[in-house]
């Protein structure tokens, strides 16, 4: 069996998808990764949503960088964009500017 034929490992992308969570909430909060992972997992109890798909909801609304245009009838989008929408809003003064990136999609250091 060559790599071409194996599916994808379901939970080597749920852990992803967590992992790439916690680091936007670190980012946007200055929290450590345990109060990020405790915060997803208390959160989706609290909306009465699954840890991975308010996860998922997270790292999506901070891909596309505009709270609005996330799905509105999904309970995890709801929740995540109840509890951590406000740090995505355009006009918030904290929101932290993004680097210049090149033609190869990598981020350019800033030349401080």
């Amino acid at each position: 069996m060559n790599n071409s034929d194996r599916s994808p490992d379901p939970r080597r992308a749920g852990a992803r998808i967590l992992d790439t969570a916690e680091g936007v909430l670190i980012a946007l909060r200055g929290c450590t990764l345990n109060q990020a992972f405790v915060e997803i997992v208390q959160t989706a109890k609290r909306h009465n949503v699954s840890t991975l798909s308010l996860a998922d909801a997270l790292v999506a609304i901070a891909q596309t960088r505009a709270v609005q245009t996330v799905d509105n009838a999904d309970g995890a989008f709801v929740a995540a964009r109840a509890t951590w929408g406000h740090f995505f809003d355009q006009t918030a003064p904290h929101r932290p500017a993004r680097l210049p990136y090149d033609e190869d999609d990598e981020e350019i250091a800033s030349g401080a």
